[in-house]
Parts: C-alpha cells; sequence; structure tokens
C-alpha cells in the first residue's frame, strides 16, 4: 500500500502536466486554422 501512495503525487503531477500539454496544442491548432483563414482569403 506505501508503494501507492509513493506513487500517487507522481502520477498527479503526470496528469497535470499532461493537461496543459494538451491545453497548448488545442491553441496551436486554433492559431494554425486563424493562419489558414488569412491564407484562403
Amino acid at each position: 500500500m506505501e508503494f501507492v501512495g509513493l506513487l500517487a503525487p507522481v502520477a498527479f503531477v503526470f496528469a497535470m502536466s499532461a493537461i496543459g500539454q494538451v491545453n497548448s496544442l488545442k491553441k496551436e491548432v486554433e492559431e494554425l486554422k486563424e493562419e489558414l483563414k488569412k491564407l484562403k482569403e
């Protein structure tokens, strides 16, 4: 059980960083879409 207790904070930090990466990817995709719209005009 102690092993799981040690893993919990690591898993939490890993999850938070993964969420951050997903959010930054979404922003990049939105920026790319805007650039594509400008190019099409």
